[in-house]
């Protein structure tokens, strides 16, 4: 019973990993975990590639100063200022390339973790941010690893980062573009984007009433019909129940009524006393109506069949996508105080995982809310990968089946195909 129970377990407990909210899970905690990976790894690097700059610009400063001095003394009394001016310019461009190689911006190194001192680049948040470009494929560039295990984690947390990310894109992509479809099919359609047929109402139209003469002369072969065939016809029953639907189908009868529900009963010929009561059980018959290509019990099947068959306008995917970009356009642009073209620049930029780098939320590190702005920029870049995916499974199922329109109407395709 134990190793039942465990067996049981593990596969309950894989069937939630594979599934949509297992997938975004495991999503989520596998970006949370390389942030704690990758601050842990490259926090206190940072902290000592400040402090190994900040040493070589404070030596190269010195020595700036020192042949600064050495010209000034040089060139005094000699009244060459035209030599002493091409001197000190060739020296201070020597400093300025030496300052930008070497990439120290003044930074008070000992005031790390301070509050009034400089921010952490590799904090939890800036870690989070880059583990969701790692695995997102987008890459800005703006932080990097610099440490040997720094670097070697990044290449293995990539190779198992993506194939988990497509794979979470593709399946949440499905299934929020079947959410999308039902929604453009029942509200924005109304519901008449592909109308299901109906099922049809033929009423039989009362025959005259024959004379009783003609039930004399034809009918009374079929009551003295021999006693099998009489046994046969007393023991089968056949009986056909309204349909699901039947209330609800309206046709127009005679004079405008509404028909009733099928019913047909056992016909008991001995039942009948005379060959007037038959005839007129006859005539009765006749003018109910009947349900033809009644298939109500695959109503739930056909209607699942024709949503599935429903394709969204391309016009309506791009006008998702651009709805995304423009919204994340205001957000960034009120967080970052960047104009509108710049934050719909990097909107487009990040969700099509082209990534320069050149513009990045949260690089400003004085700003107390860059923590918070790491964070919904990172969350925006995941749920926009997400709508991405949707748009693209849109887009695929209305180009196949424009393709399969165009084919059919130059005769390349049938019709069933």
């Amino acid at each position: 019973m134990g190793l039942k129970q465990k067996d049981g377990c593990c596969r309950k407990f894989m069937k939630f990993l594979f599934s949509h909210v297992g997938l975004c899970f495991m999503v989520v905690l596998y970006c949370v975990a390389g942030g704690f990976i990758f601050e842990h790894l490259e926090k206190n690097n940072e902290e000592q590639i400040c402090y190994d700059s900040r040493d070589e610009y404070l030596d190269m400063e010195e020595r700036t100063l020192n042949n600064t001095i050495k010209v000034i003394k040089e060139q005094e009394g000699s009244g060459q200022t035209d030599v002493l001016v091409i001197q000190l310019q060739s020296i201070l461009a020597t400093f300025r390339d030496n300052s930008i190689a070497i990439g120290y911006d003044g930074t008070n190194c000992t005031a790390y973790g301070e509050e009034d001192g400089p921010k952490y680049k590799w904090s939890w948040s800036g870690a989070l941010f880059f583990s969701v470009t790692v695995i997102s494929t987008i890459g800005y560039g703006h932080i990097a690893p610099k440490t040997f295990w720094g670097r070697l984690v990044c290449i293995a947390y990539a190779v198992l980062g993506i194939p988990l990310m497509l794979l979470c894109l593709a399946n949440i992509g499905d299934v929020l573009a079947d959410i999308f479809r039902f929604i453009y099919a029942k509200i924005c359609c109304c519901g008449w984007c592909r109308q299901k047929e109906t099922t049809k109402v033929v009423t039989i139209k009362p025959v005259a009433k024959e004379p009783e003469g003609a039930w004399n002369s034809d009918k009374s072969k079929i009551i003295s019909a021999s006693a099998p065939m009489q046994t046969d016809y007393n023991k089968t029953e056949f009986s056909r129940l309204p349909s699901k639907t039947a209330e609800g189908v309206k046709t127009g009868g005679l004079g405008g009524d509404q028909p009733k529900p099928v019913k047909i009963v056992p016909l008991d010929i001995k039942s009948f006393k005379t060959q007037h009561e038959l005839a007129n059980r006859s005539q009765q018959v006749r003018s109910e109506p009947i349900v033809c290509d009644d298939d109500s019990d695959d109503d739930d099947d056909d209607d699942e069949f024709d949503d599935k068959k429903i394709t969204v306008p391309l016009t309506v995917t791009m006008i998702v996508i651009a709805g995304y970009i423009f919204g994340g356009a205001l957000l960034f642009g009120l967080w970052e105080n960047w104009d509108n073209l710049q934050s719909a620049y990097f909107c487009f930029i990040t969700l099509s995982t082209i990534g320069f780098g050149d513009v990045v939320p949260g690089t400003d590190f004085d700003n107390p809310t860059a923590t918070a702005q790491m964070i919904l920029g990172a969350i925006y870049v995941l749920f926009g990968m997400a709508i991405l995916s949707m748009c693209f499974s849109l887009m695929q199922d209305e180009i196949i089946a424009k393709c399969k329109w165009v084919g059919q109407k130059l005769g390349i395709l049938d019709k069933d195909d």
